[in-house]
C-alpha cells in the first residue's frame, strides 16, 4: 500500500477519505517505540499489558523499547506481546530525543507510534492511528491523554480487563485532558499557524519514511519538555497534516501535579532553546537586535541584472524593516555582473548573519523551517518596512503576490504551502488563500530613482510588550473555548510575573 501525499486546503484533515473504524482493514506493520530510563517494572509491565488488548492484529505491532542508559539495564518485563525488542544506548544526559531516534532507526514497521513508558492506551489507540496513515504519507496524527492514580491497579488486571481502560478510574480524582477542544470539534480547522503546539511526545503518529525525510528528533534537547513541540513545529511548517487521532485515547500513570516542580523548571530552559527553533511569536520576543538560529522570514532579492549599489541599498533597506527576524539572501547567477556584485556584498555585509548569497532557486532548501518565504525583485522601489505591509496583508492566506509592471513580482509565501505543493504538485494557491494585490498596496513603484539614497530609519519600532503579545494572540482566536485557554494562560502568566517579583523582594530584603 502506498499512502499519498496530503493535498489538504491548510489544515482541513475532514477532507481526507478515511474507511470507517469498522470497515478498516489494517495492512501496514506499526512500530510502537517506547524510551525508557530507569523504569520501575511494574510501570513498564502495565503499559505493554495495555498495548496487548489492541484491536490492531498483533502480527503487524511490534513493540520497541528504548532503554536510554540505564544501570543497571532493563529488562523487558512480562508481557504477552508477540513482538518485543529491546534496544539500547549510551546514557549522555536526559536522552529522550536521542532515545526515539534510535527507536525510528531500527522499526521494521512502516508506521512509528511514539508512547511514553507511563501510559495506559485503550484498545483502539494503534489503529485509530494507524487508520489516517494507511491513507496519508505526510500525516502526523495525535491523541488525546488524560491523567489519573493507579494505586491498587497492577499488569494483570489490565490484561485481563474486559471493558476499557478508564473503567479502572470511575469516581477516581482525574485531571481532564488539557487540550481536548483542540483536537475536537474542528480546533485543528482553525487557519492559524500555531497548531503545532498540540504535538504532544508521550503518543503521537508519524510514518517512518516522512519522520526519516525531516531528520527525527532534535537531539540536542537534554532536558525533559519542548522537544515534541519542536518537531510538531517541524513537521508542520514543512507541510504535514495534523490529525486528531479519534479514539486514540491514552491514562498516564499518575496525577498531572506529581513533580511538576522540577519539570516546570526544565521546561523554562527548554522554552528559551526552542524559540531559536521555531520561529513563531509565541516563543521569541521579537524584541530588536535579537538573531535567532531559524529565521521567521527569508526574503529572496532577485537582482535581475539591477547594479551592485542597488542591490546593496534593497539588503540594507530590508535589514532595517520593522520585521527584523529575517535572513536576506541575494540569489546568484554566476554570470560576471554578479560575480562584482557578490564581491561587494560580501565586503559590505561580510560580518551580517542575516545577508547571505544563495544559489538561484534554493531558498527553501536552504531554510526549510522559516514560517515565510518572500520574493523581491531589486530592480524595484520600496517604501520602508515592505516585509511588514505584506506580512500584514498576508493575513490567514498562504500566499500573497503583486505583479509588477516590468513581468516580475513581489510575493509572500507560507513555508508549510510551498513544501506541500512540491510533494503534492500545484502551486501553493491549491493549499490555501492566494491573494493578489497591487504594487500601490504594498507601496512598491517601478524602477527606483538612481539618485535616491534611503533616509535614516525614523519609524517607531512596535516593541512587543506583555500586552501586545496578549494582543496579537487575540487575533489568532477563533472559538470561545480558544478564548477561555488564552485567558487561562494570560491568568497564569500574571501569577508566574507576580510570584517573580515577590521572590526578587524577598532577595532584595
Amino acid at each position: 500500500m502506498n499512502p499519498r501525499p496530503n493535498a489538504a486546503r491548510y489544515n482541513d484533515w475532514r477532507r481526507i477519505a478515511l474507511p470507517p473504524t469498522d470497515a478498516f482493514v489494517p495492512t501496514m506493520p506499526v512500530s510502537v517505540v517506547i524510551p525508557c530510563h530507569r523504569t520501575p517494572p511494574a510501570k513498564l509491565e502495565m503499559t505493554l499489558a495495555a498495548l496487548e488488548g489492541q484491536t490492531y492484529p498483533s502480527a503487524l505491532v511490534e513493540a520497541l523499547i528504548v532503554d536510554d542508559g540505564s544501570d543497571p539495564p532493563l529488562q523487558p518485563p512480562p508481557t504477552t506481546l508477540r513482538n518485543v525488542r529491546i534496544e539500547r544506548q549510551e546514557r549522555r544526559g536526559f536522552g529522550l530525543a536521542r532515545a526515539r531516534n534510535a527507536g525510528a532507526r531500527a522499526a521494521s514497521g512502516d508506521v512509528l507510534l511514539f508512547l511514553d513508558d507511563d501510559m495506559l492506551v485503550e484498545a483502539n489507540w494503534v489503529a485509530a492511528h494507524a487508520r489516517w496513515h494507511h491513507a496519508v504519507s505526510d500525516v502526523l496524527t495525535m491523541g488525546l491523554r488524560a491523567h489519573a492514580p493507579v494505586d491498587g491497579l497492577d499488569a494483570e488486571r489490565v490484561r485481563r480487563r474486559t471493558g476499557p481502560i478508564r473503567d479502572f478510574f470511575i469516581g477516581k480524582p482525574v485531571d481532564p485532558p488539557i487540550l481536548p477542544d483542540f483536537l475536537r470539534a474542528g480546533g485543528l480547522m482553525i487557519k492559524a499557524d500555531n497548531l503545532f503546539w498540540g504535538v504532544k511526545g508521550w503518543g503521537f503518529g508519524v510514518g517512518k519514511a516522512f519522520y526519516e525525510s525531516l531528520g527525527g528528533m532534535d537531539e540536542s534537547f537534554t532536558r525533559w519538555g519542548m522537544e515534541d513541540m519542536e518537531f510538531g513545529y517541524r513537521a508542520y511548517t514543512m507541510g504535514a497534516l495534523l490529525a486528531p487521532a479519534e479514539g486514540a485515547f491514552a491514562w498516564h500513570q499518575g496525577r498531572w501535579s506529581e513533580n511538576r516542580e522540577a519539570k516546570d523548571r526544565d521546561n523554562l530552559i527548554q522554552r528559551e532553546k526552542a524559540a531559536q527553533l521555531i520561529a513563531h511569536r509565541w516563543f521569541r520576543s521579537n524584541r530588536p537586535g535579537r538573531i535567532h538560529q531559524t529565521p521567521q522570514f527569508v526574503v529572496t532579492l532577485q537582482t535581475g541584472g539591477a547594479p551592485a549599489e542597488r542591490v546593496i541599498e534593497v539588503v540594507a533597506d530590508i535589514l532595517a524593516d520593522r520585521v527584523f527576524d529575517l535572513v536576506v539572501r541575494v540569489e546568484e547567477s554566476g554570470d560576471a555582473a554578479d560575480n562584482e556584485t557578490s564581491e561587494r556584498l560580501r565586503n559590505e555585509f561580510g560580518a551580517d548573519p542575516r545577508a547571505r548569497l544563495g544559489a538561484a532557486g534554493a531558498a527553501l532548501d536552504e531554510f526549510p523551517t522559516a514560517s515565510f518565504h518572500v520574493s523581491l525583485p531589486a530592480n524595484a522601489a520600496f517604501a520602508p518596512n515592505v516585509v511588514h505591509r505584506m506580512r500584514r496583508r498576508l493575513g490567514t492566506a498562504a500566499a500573497l503576490a503583486a505583479p509588477l509592471p516590468n513581468g516580475r513580482e513581489a510575493s509572500i509565501t507560507r513555508t508549510w504551502a510551498l513544501h506541500r505543493a512540491r510533494r503534492a504538485g500545484g502551486s501553493p494557491a491549491d493549499y490555501g488563500d492566494a491573494l493578489s494585490v497591487s504594487p500601490a498596496q504594498l507601496k512598491i513603484g517601478g524602477a527606483p530613482d538612481a539618485n535616491r539614497r534611503t533616509p535614516p530609519r525614523t519609524d517607531p519600532v512596535d516593541h512587543p510588550t506583555a500586552w501586545n503579545r496578549l494582543r496579537d494572540r487575540a487575533r489568532d482566536v477563533r472559538s470561545g473555548s480558544e478564548a477561555l485557554t488564552l485567558l487561562r494562560g494570560a491568568a497564569r502568566g500574571a501569577q508566574w510575573r507576580a510570584a517573580s517579583l515577590r521572590r526578587r523582594l524577598t532577595r532584595n530584603q
